[in-house]
């Protein structure tokens, strides 16, 4: 029989039962980053806050000067910017972003103003080089299908599943709907919320804007979703709501 030193056998068992090349890898994989680019409100505080939890690096900025620079630098994995920002607009970010072939692989979410519509109008579709488009409410698992979509390793598949595309494309037909209303009958949707009959108001242009939607949306999405009903009704409470703040005195 021949006895090995203990300090040899423990050593020959650490090197057996953990290698060391595999011991901690998770500490070399890199986090993708994020940055977003909007005035300190809820809603960028909600955004950081999902994207934290579905494993980015979130880092925030005011104006688009500094965020389109640290973008640069860092090689950020994804930039979500406000269509108006300090500096520099938030298109012009995204140009920027586009036009620097060093950031190919960042992908460009654009916050539009459907709930500020004086602000800012466009086709969603094709805006300025972004990869989406999102308004400045959006429902939690909404933001976070888009997350998964750009970055589909993101996220448990079990949890968040993709949305088919046909009711992707529904969403964003619900939206256009409901920003041409707002855009063309100003006075009529600021009475609708004042007075609580919003749905009374416009009930034309309601009808009107449904009967469009429903001409586009495959029958077999309209049955198994309510899309378009739960897009207006999103967008009068939050109205309420921002209203609510405004008498209140909490409105920055």
């Amino acid at each position: 029989m021949v006895l090995k030193p203990a300090s040899e056998t423990a050593s020959a068992t650490a090197s057996t039962d953990n290698p060391r090349p595999h011991s901690t890898p998770a500490h070399t994989a890199r986090r993708r980053i994020a940055v977003i680019a909007d005035e300190p409100r809820p809603f960028r505080a909600f955004l950081a806050e999902h994207l934290r939890r579905l494993g980015f690096d979130v880092t925030t900025f005011e104006g688009g000067e500094q965020a389109f620079d640290f973008v640069r630098r860092s090689r950020a994995d994804l930039a979500i910017v406000n269509v108006y920002l300090k500096g520099r607009l938030g298109v012009e970010v995204t140009e920027d972003i586009r036009a620097d072939p060093a950031l190919e692989h960042t992908r460009v979410i654009l916050i539009g103003a459907l709930f500020r519509a004086n602000r800012f109008r466009a086709n969603p579709t094709n805006l300025y080089g972004a990869d989406e488009y999102i308004e400045e409410q959006i429902p939690e698992r909404e933001f976070r299908q888009i997350i998964r979509k750009l970055f589909p390793q993101v996220g448990h598949t079990e949890e968040l599943p993709v949305e088919p595309k046909e009711y992707d494309e529904a969403r964003r037909l619900a939206r256009l709907i409901l920003s041409d209303i707002v855009i063309y009958h100003p006075a009529k949707v600021e009475a609708g919320i004042r007075d609580d009959n919003f749905f009374e108001v416009l009930k034309n242009e309601i009808a009107e804007g449904r009967d469009y939607y429903d001409s586009r949306v495959p029958l077999r999405v309209r049955q198994d979703s309510e899309i378009f009903s739960e897009t207006l009704q999103l967008f009068v409470r939050m109205k309420r709501e921002e209203a609510g703040r405004l008498m209140t005195g909490t409105e920055r």
